[in-house]
């Protein structure tokens, strides 16, 4: 959190604008031992800048009685201001997770959706992101995707090295007043090494992804425009293994802030790159040759199908005549809500000898919300391979013929088992998120 707030021009973990916290006394009556308790309400303050904390008071119980002896309210005090210190002194997710905060502080989390594999907006596959401060469980992130209605990433940022800095000396977010009875903003600070690793989950409306390729485009693209990472490499942990995202090409410095400018200014006049492109590093995902022409057959009204093969995520790859018949396909999804698995079927054919593109295909998966997805990051690891195959080339230009349209470029190392997919993305929406436990 404390680099998100100094560092992070357009999209951070938000608390909104910056919060007061105040720390009040419980009931006497609680059973605490004499260890002081304390409460943390949340209260917004719509004021640009980092959080503010202000020590409204403690108490220490034994397990009936309030404390009053004048000796031990000076331990009291000694140990309000070792927590006082204590907490000043750490990052305020550490915080926020040490003492189960996460609630009472995040109660707004930022989105934004986020058109993947085109140039222009409106078009390519759109994708919400939401960049949690913390983990959440899996039927608030299902409810979250099912609002969307349509295929949302949840990043968490990792903190797998933080140890190595846990003894580092620096300045928190908050530190000891004058007093010595009260927490301050701390204006400057120094915060925690940025790490370019995240916790990655994608849901369509009704079910968890095992992988999905323009969602993670999009994850990329906003750590990527809003400056979240440095350098030019962001790693997602997933369901699907450990993946890479690479800057290509499109992403810009942000605009220095205004002269004076503290650091915990709002950031109004950085903006985010709307556009780049990006490259995945995916998993090669094969498809073998099967024998269902019977199961197909229907569902794809009868068309003259030329190759069928089965990708081990359990999708069908179906290679037709031309790419006109791609185009004019016209499936019938209540027959795929039948297909084993997740049911996915993917349709492709060589693209027109006077287009710029080596292939075109479409992809259908109704099973998982989708009847049809614009541009599908996960269908070109498998479209990939089959087409380098059969073309006798590493290299490849592909479209996605859906009404929106997707333009990928394919990348396929058999040796390394690996697929690279490049794709332009572009944003389009920004929004609040309430981080409501009403779900």
């Amino acid at each position: 959190m404390a680099a998100c707030l100094g560092a992070h021009p357009a999209l951070h973990l938000r608390i909104r604008g910056a919060q007061s916290l105040v720390l009040s006394n419980l009931s006497s009556r609680q059973p605490c031992g004499s260890i002081p308790v304390v409460r943390i309400g949340a209260r917004e303050r719509r004021r640009g800048g980092v959080a503010v904390c202000s020590l409204g008071g403690f108490s220490s119980f034994t397990d009936e009685t309030p404390v009053r002896d004048t000796g031990v309210k000076e331990i009291v005090d000694s140990q309000i201001a070792d927590a006082s210190q204590e907490f000043a002194e750490m990052d305020l997710e550490e915080a926020a997770e040490k003492y189960n905060l996460q609630e009472q502080l995040f109660t707004e989390v930022d989105y934004c959706q986020i058109n993947t594999f085109t140039d222009r907006a409106f078009s390519g596959n759109p994708a919400a992101v939401i960049f949690l401060p913390y983990e959440r469980d899996d039927r608030w992130l299902q409810t979250i995707a099912r609002e969307f209605n349509q295929t949302t990433a949840f990043l968490v940022k990792r903190y797998n090295t933080r140890n190595k800095v846990k003894n580092q000396k620096r300045k928190g977010l908050v530190q000891v007043d004058e007093s010595g009875k009260g927490l301050k903003s701390s204006k400057t600070f120094d915060p925690l090494p940025v790490e370019n690793e995240f916790d990655l989950r994608w849901f369509s409306p009704t079910a968890e992804l095992d992988l999905c390729g323009h969602a993670t485009l999009a994850s990329a693209h906003l750590l990527f425009s809003a400056n979240i990472v440095e350098g030019d490499t962001a790693l997602f942990h997933t369901k699907a293994g450990v993946l890479t995202a690479n800057k290509v090409s499109g992403y810009e410095e942000f605009e220095e802030a205004p002269e004076g400018a503290a650091p915990s200014d709002p950031p109004a006049t950085r903006k985010p790159s709307s556009k780049g492109v990006i490259e995945l590093d995916f998993p090669l995902v094969a498809a073998t040759e099967c024998n269902e022409a019977s199961i197909l057959s229907e569902a794809l009204g009868g068309v003259d199908v030329k190759w069928i093969g089965k990708s081990n995520l359990g999708d069908y790859l179906v290679e037709l005549q031309s790419s006109e018949d791609v185009e004019k396909l016209n499936p019938k999804f209540e027959r795929m809500m039948d297909f084993p698995g997740r049911g996915g079927v993917i349709v492709t054919a060589p693209a027109a000898a006077s287009s710029e593109y080596d292939f075109i295909s479409r992809f259908f998966c109704p099973k998982m919300g989708i009847n049809e997805d614009p541009a599908t990051g996960s269908a070109h690891c498998t479209l990939g391979p089959y087409w380098a195959s059969k073309l006798g080339k590493t290299e490849l230009n592909a479209y996605q013929a859906s009404s929106r349209g997707g333009k990928f470029l394919v990348r396929v190392d058999e040796e390394a088992g690996r697929c690279y997919l490049q794709g332009g993305s572009i944003l389009v929406m920004l929004g609040i998120c309430l981080n409501t436990k009403q779900i």
